[in-house]
């Protein structure tokens, strides 16, 4: 039957009807095309894996420093006004904390680094260690100690951070400038401005400034508004003055173990003003003066 003429005739006639370079040009097409998503499903299988193991290195990275930031614990110590208090730092340095003061510090102290962060005032006697210093910070500002007895005053209200050299010396520096640096020398009175970040230096009498460790208050020309700072925290008052002019008075005294109806009264006489004591039933509320002209 295949010898038959019009069957080799049909075939040959079926034959030609194929065209057979657009047969092979769809046939390589479609080898191409199975072998690109052979391809790309490997990629996507190598994608899903480098994918995966970044996730996991990534996570590892965040529940290590997240397992750190857990383990990192602070120690800290606060003061309300009307009170004071004397630590031993584990490093053996003594720090005095004046009223309205908060001290921390991390609970690896003197490990691997001395750091303290201070809001308020305290007075420091630092045990020297060459190798690791004592480093204090008030929000942008540093002051570095080694073997040394300084006192700083940081409190949030004032616009200005004073640190005051008994004995050795600091470095203080500014995160925020690095050409800020300054060593400060006994004798000496660091006043920085946080509004104006500016730097001023005086020589002063430091038992004024650090005779408050002491259960002592020194006033030497001091203008009242500073005199009234100083008392409310002292004596955990609320001062109201209704006249500005009383705050440019000036003062001078000390106090030792005078109580608030004695100080009351020589201010009263020095600057020729009166005063009203407004008792609070509220513990919590503290008691209120008002201060007027006379």
């Amino acid at each position: 039957r295949l010898k038959e003429g019009e069957e080799i005739a049909g075939s040959v006639k079926e034959f030609d009807r194929v065209n057979k370079e657009f047969a092979w040009q769809r046939y390589v097409e479609q080898i191409r095309s199975l072998s690109l998503q052979k391809r790309l499903i490997r990629w996507k299988v190598a994608a899903v894996f480098f994918f995966l193991i970044g996730c996991a290195g990534i996570l590892a990275y965040f529940s290590e420093d997240l397992k750190d930031t857990v383990n990192e614990s602070y120690t800290t110590v606060s003061t309300g006004n009307g009170k004071s208090s004397k630590i031993l730092l584990p490093d053996s340095s003594v720090v005095w904390i004046n009223s309205g003061t908060s001290l921390s510090y991390n609970t690896d102290f003197s490990v691997n680094h001395r750091k303290i962060k201070l809001s308020g005032q305290a007075f420091f006697q630092v045990a020297r260690n060459e190798k690791m210093p004592l480093i204090v910070t008030n929000n942008d500002l540093k002051i570095t100690a080694l073997g040394t007895k300084f006192d700083i005053s940081a409190y949030p209200e004032d616009s200005n951070v004073s640190v005051v050299l008994e004995s050795g010396s600091v470095q203080l520096t500014h995160t925020g400038n690095k050409t800020f640096n300054y060593l400060l020398k006994p004798g000496e009175k660091a006043e920085f401005n946080k509004d104006q970040n500016e730097l001023s230096i005086s020589n002063v009498d430091t038992y004024k400034y650090t005779s408050w460790k002491d259960g002592i208050l020194i006033f030497k020309d001091d203008p009242m508004a500073e005199v009234f700072e100083k008392l409310e925290r002292w004596y955990n008052i609320e001062v109201e003055v209704k006249n500005q002019h009383i705050n440019q008075k000036i003062f001078n005294a000390t106090i030792v173990n005078e109580s608030m109806k004695e100080i009351l009264e020589l201010i009263r006489f020095t600057c020729s003003v009166n005063y009203e004591i407004i008792q609070s039933d509220n513990p919590k509320i503290p008691v209120k003066v008002i201060i007027s002209l006379n």
